[in-house]
């Protein structure tokens, strides 16, 4: 009895799931320490006015999304970088560390013409990016605020794309 073998060619493609983009505006960030310690500059951005400076956020992704990346726009003229943490943690376990990052990046100080505005793109994600069932994701943004007229390290809104 003989086998009949399929070349390459005669297998059916993997269907491509759907490109999708989500943008997230600042003022979903909320800061990490207080729920009104932070200043909203409309286009500028959000920054925070309490002890860390932290912002953060939820990430609301369907289970099974696979992110291609993911690009923060911000305003940095100080000459401090502005961490960005990418994380998620458990519904039903305490996450050790190694298992709550999925991404961790840096917004690097810097102007452009006419507004100073930034951006930064991540393309490198634990587990090549896929939202898992039973974890929720969260953003965080270190460092920001407006330390002078000419200093500001602001959070304008973040852009998400995937596959899903």
């Amino acid at each position: 009895m003989a086998t009949e073998k399929r070349s390459r060619e005669q297998l059916p493609l993997r269907e491509e799931k759907p490109k999708h983009a989500l943008y997230i505006d600042s003022s979903f960030f909320f800061p990490a320490d207080s729920s009104d310690g932070y200043t909203d500059d409309y286009q500028s951005g959000r920054y925070t006015n309490v002890g860390d400076r932290t912002l953060q956020a939820a990430i609301p992704l369907p289970v099974g999304a696979d992110i291609s990346t993911l690009t923060i726009y911000y305003k940095n003229t100080s000459d401090s970088p502005m961490q960005v943490a990418f994380l998620r943690k458990s519904i039903d376990h305490h996450c050790p560390s190694g298992e709550v990052e999925v991404s961790l990046d840096s917004c690097p100080p810097g102007s452009s013409v006419p507004d100073d505005y930034l951006e930064k793109e991540i393309n490198h994600f634990d587990l090549s990016g896929v939202i898992q069932d039973k974890y929720l994701y969260f953003l965080q943004i270190f460092n920001t605020g407006k330390i002078d007229d000419k200093q500001w390290r602001t959070l304008r809104g973040i852009r998400i794309v995937y596959q899903y």
